[in-house]
């Protein structure tokens, strides 16, 4: 991973363009439809769990950039909005998303031989290859897709007390990259996505200011409200179930800890999946 990292740009820092260019922008590469019901036909919702818990994991062994992850996923559900795929095909599908994701993200791509490696070699890289075309295909190559982490630097940028704890922007990304492996926030929009994390991420770790961060994020991204605390609400069950899962397993854990996804799964094999009553393993994270 690269830890060289400009400086904040005052210049952008206070430009209200940017946040209104984002917004215009959104809505252009969300997933247009629940790809569950009206196209794909051999997956499930609980199978997108398992493969994006997988690509989350990836990137986390390698210290890949925060920004690849979301974005990888937001490839991967405009192209299951489009083309229906077999469940051997899905971790195929993930590794490319991730692929493209770091080209796109960081300075240093993932290798084909590497990501091959995380599938335990289900597939090949003439597949990941081949796959990457018809990827940039069916998106039409407009691989600049708007996520929920474009928006937490602005946003904090922009509110008062948004430099006042440097654990909110931490714990706010990490529940972007949680909600990316839920299926309920899979059409939900970047800005009410980044909004209600930064909510969830004040309130969770009781920072003094968390009254006043709903009104503020709402204002600055034009958001509803309701629509915003809504999806806090969502989170927080997500985190709390994601918890609870935790303690069963490891033990009491921290307060001020947000788990994610944790344990590497190599080779699945999604045709071989039932559905599990937890999908997902869990692990301590410390922010």
């Amino acid at each position: 991973m690269d830890c060289n990292f400009a400086e904040v740009d005052p210049t952008l820092a206070s430009d209200p363009r940017v946040i209104l260019n984002l917004l215009a922008l959104e809505r252009s590469t969300m997933p247009p439809c629940d790809y569950f019901r009206n196209i794909q036909r051999d997956i499930q919702p609980f199978m997108r769990k398992v493969v994006t818990t997988w690509m989350l994991e990836v990137c986390d062994e390698q210290r890949c950039e925060e920004q690849v992850f979301p974005l990888a996923v937001n490839y991967m559900d405009r192209f299951l909005c489009m083309c229906p795929i077999s469940r051997q095909q899905f971790q195929l599908l993930g590794a490319v998303c991730l692929l493209l994701a770091t080209k796109i993200r960081q300075c240093y791509a993932l290798t084909t031989d590497l990501l091959c490696a995380y599938t335990d070699y289900s597939v090949s890289p003439d597949e990941i290859r081949n796959w990457e075309l018809l990827l940039l295909a069916t998106l039409q190559w407009n691989l600049s897709g708007t996520t929920g982490y474009d928006f937490v630097d602005h946003i904090l940028e922009r509110v008062k007390w948004g430099r006042e704890n440097l654990h909110i922007r931490q714990h706010a990304l990490t529940l972007v990259s949680v909600c990316q492996t839920e299926t309920m926030f899979m059409q939900s929009s970047p800005s009410v996505l980044a909004c209600s994390c930064i909510c969830a991420a004040t309130r969770g770790i009781k920072a003094p200011s968390a009254k006043f961060s709903l009104h503020d994020v709402c204002r600055l991204t034009q958001c509803d409200p309701l629509e915003v605390e809504l999806t806090v609400r969502h989170i927080e069950n997500v985190v709390a179930k994601e918890t609870a899962a935790m303690q069963k397993q490891y033990g009491p854990v921290k307060v001020q800890q947000y788990p994610i996804p944790g344990k590497m799964a190599t080779g699945m094999d999604c045709g071989e999946l039932g559905q599990p009553e937890t999908p997902t393993d869990v692990q301590d994270v410390y922010l």
